[in-house]
């Protein structure tokens, strides 16, 4: 297994929990819900998942025939490194939690002191478990993902859209290729590449739009009337569907929305 170069920690967790998983038979719906919640450990996770399906692949699985000291040695570094990252996880998700129960405490003493005298005579009757199951719940609450409006309205602009195509790469300025509306989840790296007219000096910007949520918003200062502007995201196979991304101009109205299917459509 090589572990991606990075110092974070989480990351390493999250891809070695991708490799382990992968290599018990399970899928990436699997993923421990702290995964789920953090979009870079999502990327690592997805990533272990796949060098595991690839090493077993190739033969070079866990049960390939290996000293077994080697395999002792390294048997002791994957569980002291588990351990001081679950440690590190666990002591994150409590000071976390602390502090949201801390936040949300306050709004409740302000709230007894703000009401009438009966208000206050109800919420001072709750019993200790019973403050404790609404701080818990009112946290949950503040955690929980609000989804997206309904797709708005495209908004008519003076503002030119020449060209506008999904790539996997752009060399001397311009797309290497240009992708259909499916686009394989092999494709690790896509690039929303629009080619725009605009009257005046002003900011443009590319959202990517995702499962009711806003990935990536990208801004470009625009200092040619003619210019050529192109975003980029790395995909994983765990974000398959329909994806969006829309041009807004300076007001952050949306000019133009160009959809693909990445994988297959759920």
């Amino acid at each position: 297994m090589d572990i991606p170069e990075t110092d974070n920690i989480h990351f390493q967790y999250a891809f070695k929990a991708g490799y382990r998983l992968a290599l018990e038979g399970k899928t990436p719906a699997s993923m421990p819900s702290v995964i789920r919640r953090d979009l870079e450990m999502r990327d690592y996770f997805q990533r272990g998942w796949e060098q595991a399906q690839q090493d077993v692949s190739q033969g070079l699985s866990y049960n390939a025939q290996t000293c077994w000291k080697c395999r002792f040695i390294w048997g002791a570094v994957m569980i002291l490194g588990g351990a001081a990252t679950a440690y590190s996880i666990i002591y994150s998700y409590e000071k976390e939690q602390t502090e949201l129960a801390q936040h949300y405490q306050k709004k409740i003493d302000a709230a007894n002191t703000q009401n009438t005298p009966q208000a206050s005579s109800n919420l001072s009757i709750l019993s200790n478990q019973e403050r404790k199951d609404l701080l818990a719940n009112l946290a949950e609450e503040a955690q929980r993902l609000k989804p997206l409006p309904p797709l708005t309205p495209v908004v008519k602009s003076s503002i030119k859209i020449n060209r506008a195509v999904f790539t996997s790469n752009i060399n001397n300025q311009q797309p290497i290729d240009v992708l259909a509306e499916t686009i394989p989840k092999y494709i690790r790296t896509l690039t929303f590449f629009t080619d725009v007219n605009t009257e005046k000096l002003e900011t443009l910007y590319h959202r990517w739009r995702f499962n009711n949520q806003y990935l990536k918003t990208v801004p470009f200062k625009i200092n040619n009337k003619q210019s050529k502007i192109w975003s980029t995201i790395k995909m994983s196979s765990a974000w398959q569907g329909r994806w969006d991304v829309e041009i807004l101009n300076n007001k952050q109205k949306i000019i133009y929305r160009k959809k693909f299917i990445y994988g297959v459509q759920k």
